[in-house]
C-alpha cells in the first residue's frame, strides 16, 4: 500500500511538473503522440491483413488447393499455381482419408436488375453447395446453400441487402432478377464475411474487392478454384502427400500415346494464401514505422537529459532530504510513463484517423482491408508501445538521477552546468542515433520514389493522354459492339473507339499454345503466347502502332477466314528474321504485326500476345464483357457522358463501370508504389524533422551551457564569427557522424531493400543528395544558436555568472 502510495505521489508531482512547462510537455507529448499513433496505425493494417486469423470457425484447417495451368509437353516443367480440373477435384473427394470436404468455385459478374433502374452489376460467386460449410460461416439471416437446393437460389452479402433492397428481413424466400433469371434469395451473409479474397482468386478478373452475390455452381466440369477443411489433427502437409498419391493415380490412369499429361496437386494454408501478396510489404512498412518510433525515443530522450540539467538543484535538494537513489530514480521513470501515457492518448487520434486513411487507400490493393480497425488488440499494442517507449527514454534520466552525487554537485559552482556536461555524450549519441535513422528511412523513401518516376516515365507502346476507357457488362453480340464502336466513334471530339476484353495494365490475358502449320515442334520447345480480343477500332484508339501488314476491318467477321495479329516480342521470339505476315498458324493467319504493348506491369516486358478480331471469336469473350477505349481531341473526362448516352442509345441496359483516363489507369497500376511512397516518405520527413529538432536542441544547451565560457572568449578578442563556426561545426560534426553510421547501415539493408516490392538499393547520387539535405539541416538547426553565440554580451554574461 505505502508504495502504491508513493507511485501516486509520483505521478501526481510529475503531472504537476509538465503543467509548469506546457511548451517542453508538449513538444514530447506531440513527438510521442506521431511516433506511437504511426505505429498503431500501420500495426492495424498488419494485424487485419497478417497477423490476424481468418474470420472463420478453425482456419488453421482451411487450405487451397492449386493444379496445373496446362497440359504441358514432354520435358517442359509447369509450377503448381492453377486452378483444379473438375475430374481430378472428383476423384479427391472420393479416395482422401485427410480432407473433410472440398468447395470449387468460380469467380465472375452478375448485373441485378431492379425495378426500371440501370441493372446492377455484382461481383459473383458461383460455388459448390459445401463451400459455406466448408469455411463454417453462418448467415446474418435465413441461410446458406444446402445439398439438393435448385440452381436458381442465391445468397447475397449484406452491403446489397442494404443498399438495394432496404434491410428487407422478409427478404429471404423471395425472387430477384440476376442476368434475366429468376433466382429465390435464400440468405444474407454479414458484412465482415469476404470469400474469396482477393488473394485466393487466381485469375485477375475481378476489378472490385467485395463479393456481392454466392449462387449454385451449374457446371460440373472445367478448371473451379478449391477450397478445402482438413480433418482434424490433419497438417497440410500430411494432406498434400494424400493427394499427391490421388494426383499420381489419375495421371498414370489419363496417359495417351504420343501425349504425356501430367498432374499435380499443392496445398497451402488458406490465410497464409491471402496474405502472401502483402506479408511482405506490410512488415518492411512496419520496421520503417519502428524506426521512426526509435527516432522519437531519443528525441523525447533528449529532451529529458535538458530537463534534467535545469532540475539538478531539484535533485540536490531531494537526495539531501533523504531521497534514495532507487527513489529518484522511480520518480523519473514514473514522469516518463505519465508522458508516455498521454503521448499514447493523442497517439490514438493520430492511429484512428491513419487507420482509417489507410483502409481507404488500400481497400482494393490489401485483402482483408475492410477488417482494418482498432480493436482491443490495436489499443493494447499501443499501450504496450506506450509502455516500452516510456522505459526506454525514461531510463537515462532515471540513472543518472540515481547515480546523481548530492555533495559534489554541490561543492561545484554551476549545477547545472556540471550535470550538463555529464549528459553532453549521450546526448550528442541520441542525436546521432536520430540522424542515422531519417537517413535510412530517407534511403527508402528516395528508392521508392526513384522506381515511381522511372515507371511513370516508361514507353507503354501506347497512347495514355487523351484516351478515356469503360467498362461494359453483360457481353453482347458481335454486330452490338461493331454497332457502340461506329457510334462512339462518330462523336464529336473523337478520333477513334475501339474494345478490348480488358484494358491494358489491368495484368489480364488467357496464355495459350500455338502451333505453325508446315512446321514441325522443336523438342522440349512449347510455343505460348497471351490472347486477347479486340475490335477493329482498338489499335487506332490507343495509338498502337502497325509495324507490318494490316490490323483488323469490318470485314474480318464470323464468315471469313480467321485471322490473328501479333505482337513485335511475339514475331522477334518465333519467327527471327522473319516476317510473320501470311503465315498460317493453328489459330488463324497472321495479317499484322503491331508493336509491343505494356500490358500486364509497366516493369515487365511485353510478353508474346495474339489478337483474335472480337467478331470471329465472340463466344470466347467472358462474361465480364468488354472494355471501351476511346481516343479524343480534348480533355478524355469531357467526352465520358455523351459516351455514356451513345452507349444507352444503341444497346440500353448495359452497365457501365470504371469509367477513367488510360492516365488514370496507368497510376493505378503501380497504385502499390505510390502507397509506399507516400507512407515512406512521411515516415522520412517525420524522421528528418526529428533528427532537426533534436540537432536544435543539443546546440542550443551546448551554446547556453558554454556562454561564460564565449563571454571569456570575446572579452580576450575573439570574434563573433569565430564563435558561430565553433557552434556550427558541432551541429554538421554530429550530423556527418550520423550520416556515415547511416550509409553504413543502409549498405548492410541493401539486400533487405532489394527485397522491398520496388526492387532495388539507393544509387551514389542518392546517398550524396541525402547526405547534403541532412548537412543543411544541421546548418539551419544551428544558426539560431550561432547567432546568439556570435551576439553574447560578455559584461553582461560574466556578471550573471
Amino acid at each position: 500500500m505505502r508504495l502504491l502510495d508513493e507511485l501516486g505521489q509520483d505521478a501526481r508531482f510529475g503531472i504537476r511538473m509538465w503543467l509548469r512547462h506546457p511548451v517542453f510537455a508538449g513538444a514530447a507529448v506531440l513527438t510521442l503522440a506521431l511516433a506511437t499513433g504511426a505505429t498503431t496505425a500501420i500495426y492495424s493494417v498488419l494485424d487485419a491483413a497478417v497477423l490476424r486469423p481468418l474470420p472463420f470457425a478453425e482456419p488453421d484447417r482451411l487450405v487451397q488447393l492449386f493444379g496445373r495451368n496446362w497440359r504441358e509437353q514432354r520435358g517442359v516443367p509447369d509450377p503448381l499455381t492453377g486452378p483444379v480440373n473438375y475430374t481430378e477435384l472428383d476423384a479427391y473427394r472420393a479416395e482422401t482419408s485427410t480432407v473433410e470436404r472440398f468447395a470449387g468455385y468460380t469467380t465472375g459478374v452478375r448485373h441485378l436488375a431492379i425495378g426500371s433502374a440501370s441493372p446492377a452489376r455484382l461481383n459473383s460467386v458461383n460455388a459448390d453447395v459445401e463451400l459455406f460449410a466448408v469455411l463454417k460461416a453462418e448467415p446474418l439471416l435465413g441461410r446458406t446453400f444446402r445439398p439438393g437446393d435448385a440452381l436458381e437460389v442465391a445468397v447475397i452479402s449484406e452491403r446489397v441487402w442494404r443498399e438495394r433492397f432496404g434491410a428487407d428481413r422478409s427478404l429471404p424466400g423471395k425472387p430477384i432478377s440476376l442476368e434475366g433469371r429468376a433466382f429465390t434469395v435464400v440468405g444474407v451473409m454479414p458484412e465482415r464475411f469476404q470469400f474469396p479474397y482477393r488473394g485466393t482468386v487466381v485469375s485477375a478478373a475481378l476489378p472490385e474487392p467485395r463479393t456481392d452475390v454466392w449462387i449454385p455452381l451449374e457446371q460440373r466440369r472445367g478448371r473451379l478454384n478449391v477450397v478445402a477443411r482438413l480433418k482434424p489433427g490433419v497438417t497440410p502437409e500430411a494432406a498434400g502427400a494424400d493427394l499427391r498419391v490421388i494426383a499420381a493415380r489419375i495421371e498414370q490412369q489419363q496417359q495417351r500415346p504420343g501425349m504425356q499429361i501430367r498432374v499435380g496437386v499443392r496445398l497451402q494454408a488458406l490465410g497464409d494464401v491471402v496474405s502472401a501478396p502483402v506479408r511482405r510489404s506490410l512488415w518492411m512498412l512496419f520496421a520503417a514505422v519502428t524506426l521512426v518510433l526509435a527516432a522519437a525515443c531519443a528525441n523525447v530522450a533528449n529532451l529529458l537529459l535538458a530537463r534534467m540539467s535545469v532540475r539538478a538543484r531539484e535533485v540536490v535538494t531531494r537526495a539531501a532530504l533523504g531521497a534514495s537513489q532507487a527513489r529518484l530514480a522511480r520518480q523519473f521513470m514514473v514522469e516518463s510513463l505519465c508522458l508516455g501515457l498521454a503521448g499514447g492518448a493523442g497517439g490514438v487520434a493520430v492511429a484512428w484517423w491513419g487507420s482509417s486513411v489507410l483502409a481507404r487507400m488500400a481497400q482494393s490493393r490489401i485483402p482483408r482491408a475492410h477488417e482494418i480497425s482498432l480493436d482491443w488488440q490495436a489499443f493494447a499494442f499501443l499501450l504496450a508501445v506506450c509502455a516500452g517507449t516510456a522505459m526506454l527514454f525514461g531510463t537515462a534520466p532515471a540513472f543518472f538521477a540515481a547515480r546523481t552525487n548530492a555533495h559534489v554537485i554541490t561543492k561545484e559552482s554551476g549545477g547545472g552546468a556540471t550535470m550538463g556536461r555529464r549528459f553532453a555524450s549521450l546526448r550528442d549519441a541520441l542525436v546521432i542515433v536520430e540522424v542515422t535513422l531519417a537517413f535510412v528511412l530517407a534511403c527508402a523513401a528516395s528508392v521508392v520514389m526513384r522506381e515511381v518516376v522511372r515507371l511513370r516515365h516508361v514507353d507503354t507502346g501506347m497512347a495514355t493522354n487523351r484516351v478515356a476507357v469503360l467498362s461494359l457488362t453483360p457481353r453482347v453480340t458481335a454486330r452490338d459492339y461493331q454497332a457502340l464502336e461506329d457510334r462512339v466513334g462518330n462523336l464529336p471530339n473523337v478520333r477513334a473507339a475501339g474494345f478490348i476484353q480488358m484494358v491494358p495494365l489491368q495484368n489480364w490475358g488467357w496464355e495459350a499454345d500455338f502451333s505453325i502449320r508446315g512446321r514441325a515442334p522443336d523438342p522440349g520447345v512449347r510455343r505460348t503466347t497471351e490472347l486477347r480480343y479486340v475490335t477493329p477500332g482498338y489499335f487506332r484508339a490507343m495509338g498502337i502502332r502497325v509495324l507490318r501488314g494490316r490490323g483488323f476491318s469490318a470485314a474480318d467477321t464470323a464468315d471469313s477466314p480467321v485471322v490473328v495479329v501479333v505482337n513485335d516480342t511475339l514475331a522477334r521470339r518465333y519467327f527471327p528474321g522473319q516476317d510473320p505476315v501470311g503465315t498460317v498458324l493453328d489459330r488463324g493467319t497472321i495479317v499484322g504485326v503491331i508493336a509491343d504493348v505494356k500490358n500486364v506491369r509497366l516493369d515487365r516486358d511485353p510478353a508474346p500476345e495474339l489478337y483474335y478480331a472480337a467478331a470471329q471469336n465472340i463466344a470466347m469473350t467472358s462474361d465480364l464483357g468488354m472494355s471501351l477505349a476511346v481516343q479524343t481531341d480534348g480533355a478524355p473526362e469531357a467526352i465520358i457522358p455523351s459516351v455514356r448516352d451513345a452507349v444507352a442509345e444503341v444497346r440500353p441496359g448495359l452497365a457501365i463501370f470504371n469509367a477513367r483516363t488510360m492516365e488514370q489507369v496507368v497510376d493505378d497500376s503501380i497504385a502499390d508504389l505510390h502507397l509506399y511512397r507516400w507512407l515512406i516518405g512521411l515516415f522520412a520527413s517525420l524522421a528528418l524533422l526529428l533528427a532537426a529538432v533534436g540537432l536544435f536542441g543539443v546546440i542550443s544547451y551546448m551554446a547556453v551551457a558554454r556562454t561564460r565560457e564565449f563571454a571569456i572568449r570575446m572579452a580576450l578578442g575573439s570574434r563573433g564569427g569565430a564563435l558561430a563556426g565553433l557552434v556550427m561545426k558541432k551541429s554538421v560534426i554530429l550530423a556527418s557522424l550520423g550520416t556515415a553510421l547511416g550509409v553504413s547501415a543502409t549498405v548492410l539493408l541493401s539486400g533487405v531493400l532489394e527485397q522491398l516490392p520496388i526492387g532495388g538499393a539507393p544509387d551514389a547520387a542518392s546517398y550524396t543528395a541525402i547526405a547534403g539535405m541532412i548537412v543543411t539541416i544541421a546548418v539551419v538547426a544551428a544558426a539560431a544558436p550561432a547567432l546568439r553565440a556570435a551576439t553574447v554580451n560578455p559584461a553582461v554574461a560574466l556578471r550573471r555568472d
